[in-house]
């Protein structure tokens, strides 16, 4: 799986690079559907967005944040993308038992279906 991480307006330091790779890959680490992730941070004026896309087969997922730290739009982003692929995978689970149902027992009693009838 890759990751790649991009700034518009603004230049990544390997810092920057390093903590959202870690927390996304952290995220993604038992995901074995998900082939690449793009990590996008962008500077406009004093807000700091963090934006993330998921790809895999069947699968796009997308979640953005905006604050005044860069961190802590990398910590949103990542809380929010991380809910949508937790809520994807637990949809895609199997969620059948293995095997087939036992057939419901039969009495064999004959007075089993004798039913006594008040009328009033």
């Amino acid at each position: 799986m890759s990751i790649i991480v991009s700034g518009r307006h603004v230049e990544v330091t390997e810092s920057m690079k390093e903590y959202a790779e870690s927390k996304l890959s952290a995220i993604l680490e038992d995901k074995h559907k998900i082939s690449s992730a793009r990590i996008v941070l962008n500077l406009e004026k004093d807000r700091h967005f963090a934006e993330v896309i998921v790809h895999g087969k069947g699968l796009n997922i997308e979640a953005d944040s905006e604050s005044y730290d860069m961190h802590e739009s990398i910590d949103t982003v990542m809380g929010k993308i991380e809910r949508q692929i937790d809520r994807y995978f637990d949809k895609k689970q199997d969620h059948h038992k293995t095997g087939h149902r036992a057939a419901p027992a039969v009495i064999d009693d004959p007075d089993a279906n004798d039913f006594d009838y008040v009328e009033e």
